[in-house]
C-alpha cells in the first residue's frame, strides 16, 4: 500500500494585507465554480512566505483471516515551513509504539531524534515525507488536470474560520503519465523503463478497486488552504487462506496560521544514520 500512498499525498507558501497573518483579502461571489475556487485558493496560498501545520496520518485494517479485531496505525504531528528556504522543523507522535520525534530539514538535509536520544542524519536520497504546499500549488492549470470530478459542497468552519469545501477525486491515468510522477517512480535508483512501466502497471491494478477522495477547505476571506483531507479505501487481495479486505488510510493536515516567523536551524551534532543489519 505505501507506494499508493505516496502517489496520493503526491497530489497534494510572500503576502502583505490586512488581516492578523498578513493575509490579503481575496473574497470570491458565492456563485464561484469549484474550479475557480481551486486556481484562486491555490495562488493565494501560494504568496504566504511561511506557515504553521498540523496532521494526522492513520492506517485501518479491518478484522481479518489472522485478527479478529480492528487494528489502527496512527501518526500525529505538527511543524512550521519557511517558503522560500524550504526549511521545515517540527515534532511527531507515535501513539501505537509510543515514540516521539523531532525532525528538521535544513538546506536539502534531514535529522530526527527520538525523544531526548541523539539526532541522525539520514542519508543522501533519504528525506522525511512532510506536508508540502509547494507541490500543491505548483503548475497550478496541470495541477487541475489531475482530477476528473471538481465539487463544491456546503461551506463549513474549519478552526473558526469560514471556508468553501470543495471536493476532488483524482485522474490516475493522467497522473500516471506526468513526467514528474515518471521521475517520482524512477527514484535514486534510475530505474530502466521496463522497470518503471512494471512498477506503473502494478499500481494501476492496485487502484482499479481503490477508492481515492480528496477535500479542501478554503478560508473564504482570504482565499489559503486551511484544511486538507485525503481518504484512501484500498483493496488487499487475499488468498486461500486469507480473504480478501479493505484497508484505509486518512491522512489530514490543518493549516491554522501564515505568515509566522519561522526559525530553522540543523541540530549541532549529529551521526549518520544506518539502517540496522538484517
Amino acid at each position: 500500500m505505501l507506494p499508493c500512498f505516496v502517489l496520493v499525498i503526491s497530489l497534494l507558501i510572500v503576502g502583505c494585507g490586512g488581516g492578523p497573518e498578513g493575509l490579503p483579502k481575496r473574497q470570491l461571489p458565492d456563485s464561484a465554480t469549484p474550479e475557480k475556487i481551486m486556481l484562486e485558493g491555490l495562488n493565494a496560498t501560494d504568496q504566504a512566505t511561511s506557515l504553521h501545520f498540523d496532521f494526522n496520518y492513520s492506517v485501518m485494517v479491518p478484522p481479518t483471516g489472522q485478527q479478529t479485531y480492528t487494528s489502527e496505525i496512527k501518526i500525529e504531528g505538527q511543524g512550521d515551513y519557511d517558503a522560500k528556504s524550504g526549511n521545515a522543523t517540527g515534532h511527531m507522535n507515535w501513539p501505537s509504539f509510543q515514540t516521539q520525534f523531532n525532525w528538521v530539514l535544513f538546506d536539502g538535509k534531514s535529522y530526527f531524534q527520538v525523544e531526548n536520544e541523539n539526532w541522525y542524519e539520514l542519508p543522501n536520497g533519504s528525506q522525511w515525507t512532510i506536508p508540502s504546499v509547494s507541490e500543491i500549488t505548483r503548475n497550478t492549470s496541470e495541477y487541475m488536470d489531475n482530477f476528473q470530478k471538481i465539487n463544491r459542497l456546503e461551506d463549513e468552519t474549519v478552526n473558526e474560520r469560514s471556508c468553501y469545501h470543495i471536493a476532488l477525486v483524482p485522474n490516475f491515468d493522467k497522473i500516471m503519465s506526468n513526467e514528474q510522477f515518471l521521475n517520482t517512480i524512477k527514484g535514486e535508483a534510475e530505474q530502466t523503463n521496463e522497470e518503471t512501466l512494471k512498477n506503473i502497471d502494478e499500481l494501476k491494478k492496485e487502484l482499479e478497486n481503490a477508492n481515492v477522495n480528496f477535500e479542501y477547505w478554503i478560508d473564504k476571506e482570504y482565499l489559503v488552504l486551511r484544511r486538507t483531507l485525503t481518504n484512501v479505501e484500498m483493496l488487499q487481495k487475499g488468498d486461500a487462506q486469507n480473504p480478501s479486505y479493505t484497508a484505509k488510510l486518512i491522512t489530514e493536515i490543518d493549516f491554522p496560521t501564515y505568515n509566522i516567523k519561522v526559525q530553522v536551524a540543523p541540530p549541532q551534532t549529529s551521526m549518520l544514520y544506518q539502517e540496522p543489519s538484517q
